[in-house]
């Protein structure tokens, strides 16, 4: 994933309600800016916020 194929999003951990700042690629996958791991709470599905 580079700069120009990702946009930065804010996503809210569809577990503990977290709101995090993401990167969304261009097929929709979205991972947490600065975790590899996910939420910190240890779940990895989000919700885009509008």
């Amino acid at each position: 994933m580079t700069d120009t194929t990702r946009k930065r999003a804010a996503a809210r951990c569809e577990d503990c309600g977290r709101a995090l700042a993401v990167w969304v690629t261009p097929d929709q996958k979205i991972a947490p800016i600065g975790s590899v791991s996910g939420c910190p709470c240890g779940e990895t599905s989000f919700r885009l916020l509008n």
